[in-house]
């Protein structure tokens, strides 16, 4: 059965009989499945800075998580504030309310006390 290598540099399947193998002085072996990969390696790009290679994908995965993680804790952190807004303004409301009625009581005392004087 034929050996399927991997790409070194893309990380895409080798299909036996193709793509190219460079062997350095140390007896590393970097396999390549397209000179596009073989080129980019030699101009020293890094393949998790390509959006077409198996890293640039999973970096391109996690940095989209950590997008959303972040956009999640600030959709919640906004939530809580507006909550804590809501709060401080239902106890404004509830003050009000209470200094409206003390008003109106003492309103009506008044008009007691002037109609008591009148008589």
């Amino acid at each position: 059965m034929p050996r399927t290598r991997e790409c070194d540099y893309c990380g895409a399947d080798i299909e036996p009989g193709t793509g190219t193998m460079f062997v350095r002085k140390s007896g590393t072996t970097i396999h390549y499945c397209s000179s596009k990969c073989e080129n980019n390696a030699d101009l020293g790009r890094e393949a998790r800075n390509l959006e077409w290679t198996e890293a640039g994908r999973e970096t391109t995965a996690a940095e989209q998580e950590a997008a959303a993680e972040a956009e999640a804790a600030a959709e919640a952190a906004d939530e809580q504030a507006a909550d804590e807004a809501d709060a401080d303004e239902d106890e404004s409301t509830e003050a009000d309310e209470t200094a409206d009625e003390d008003d109106a009581e003492s309103a009506e005392t008044d008009d007691e006390e002037t109609e008591e004087a009148e008589a």
